[in-house]
């Protein structure tokens, strides 16, 4: 599926420029047509695609005898692990452009996805976007369906060291982060209040699988409301249906954000989501159960601050805190986890190109569980993110 969704893209930008060639083709002599003159459509092509990228390092320590940088947890304290470590969560390239006024398309790939297993992981996204108008826009191929504010966030730009962890719990169960499918999705007025719409069918599996290991599908929408340029509510709400059980997932975010003077702004992002958890029903197949019987939900709020310096070296100095509740199944004794992550960072130039953050991600469960992640700690991080 990785590779017909990359020839469909290719496709579509060679139509292009095979339709523009034929053209200059056919309005001149055909004698006289020049190699230069037919290479003059693949050009213009080629100028409007830009390729750029993220390198972003991190340093992690544990503060916690036997919990290795993972936080999962040694109870032989014979174990050899790791409890400091450099790795690479991303180092990616980006080719993204117009193939023509109504079409764009856009590819990513994260090489630091070879550090583990890489088998259809490299690639992030890989769609194409058709604009008819502001109100109405077609999308195909692998990409993050819109279910929620985070979906809406670049790696780049996160308050906090990384994503929610009901981000990647509703990513697990086919709902964020990278999926593959087709979606529409626009922007209208309700008077002066702009309102954006997504809705899509998506097979569900994440992007591990470029196809769909069953007939069900999953049904996600999304309506963003602006009531001001300070504050933002989405709404979502999904069904579907996978080995024959039908799911459902749903949620609500609040964005507030104030410039409140030349230098110093604040924002404060919240979300709260609950659905089913089926990749744990299906991972446990617990006998004399159904998939109603595992549901997950979460929330958390993230505080930040940001204060521009203008300076030089220094283009701005930054400070948040994420506290999250995060229950994996509440119908059947999850193991709650409370996650508080106090963060301070530095932006060495525009746009986060060069920014260095400093952290603690502090981690509570309800019961620990040993020689798993399940287990309380304490680890420092520090990252390092390059754009260009």
């Amino acid at each position: 599926m990785k590779n017909r969704i990359v020839i469909i893209i290719a496709f579509l930008a060679c139509s292009t420029i095979t339709a523009q060639a034929q053209q200059v083709a056919i309005s001149e002599d055909p004698k006289s047509v020049s190699l230069d003159t037919l290479a003059k459509p693949v050009l213009r092509v080629l100028k409007k695609l830009k390729l750029s990228g993220t390198i972003r390092t991190r340093y992690t320590t544990t503060f916690d005898r036997h919990i290795d940088v993972d936080g999962l947890q040694h109870s032989n304290g014979a174990d050899k692990f790791a409890d400091n470590a450099f790795t690479i969560p991303n180092a990616r390239l980006v080719l993204a452009g117009d193939v023509s006024d109504k079409l764009d398309v856009y590819v990513r790939v994260n090489f630091a996805d070879f550090k583990a297993s890489p088998t259809s992981k490299v690639l992030e996204y890989a769609y194409g976007t058709y604009h008819v108008n502001p109100y109405l826009n077609f999308r195909m191929g692998v990409y993050r369906p819109n279910f929620g504010r985070e979906d809406d966030i670049a790696t780049d730009f996160l308050k906090s060291f990384d994503f929610s962890n009901q981000y990647t719990a509703f990513d697990e169960n086919g709902w964020m982060n990278y999926q593959l499918g087709f979606s529409v999705m626009g922007e209208v007025k309700l008077g002066e209040i702009p309102v954006k719409y997504y809705a899509g069918v998506f097979n569900g599996n994440r992007r591990n699988a470029f196809t769909d290991n069953d007939n069900g599908k999953q049904f996600p929408a999304r309506v963003e409301v602006d009531f001001t340029k300070d504050f933002a509510v989405g709404v979502n709400g999904g069904v579907g249906k996978e080995f024959g059980s039908h799911i459902s997932a749903w949620g609500a975010d609040v964005e507030y954000q104030r410039q409140l003077n030349s230098k110093l702004s604040i924002e404060v992002t919240s979300e709260f989501k609950q659905g089913n958890n089926q990749s744990l029903f299906f991972n446990e197949n617990v006998a004399g159960t159904n998939v109603n019987n595992y549901m997950m939900r979460g929330a958390y709020i993230l505080p930040s601050m940001v204060y521009r310096t203008n300076g030089k070296s220094v283009k701005s100095l930054e400070a948040s805190f994420k506290y999250e509740y995060f229950d994996p199944n509440f119908k059947r004794n999850g193991n709650v986890r409370q996650q508080y992550v106090p963060m301070v960072g530095i932006n060495f130039a525009e746009q986060n190109a060069l920014r260095l953050q400093f952290g603690v991600v502090m981690d509570r469960y309800n019961e620990n569980i040993a020689n798993s992640t399940e287990y309380n700690s304490n680890r420092f991080i520090t990252q390092l993110q390059m754009r260009f």
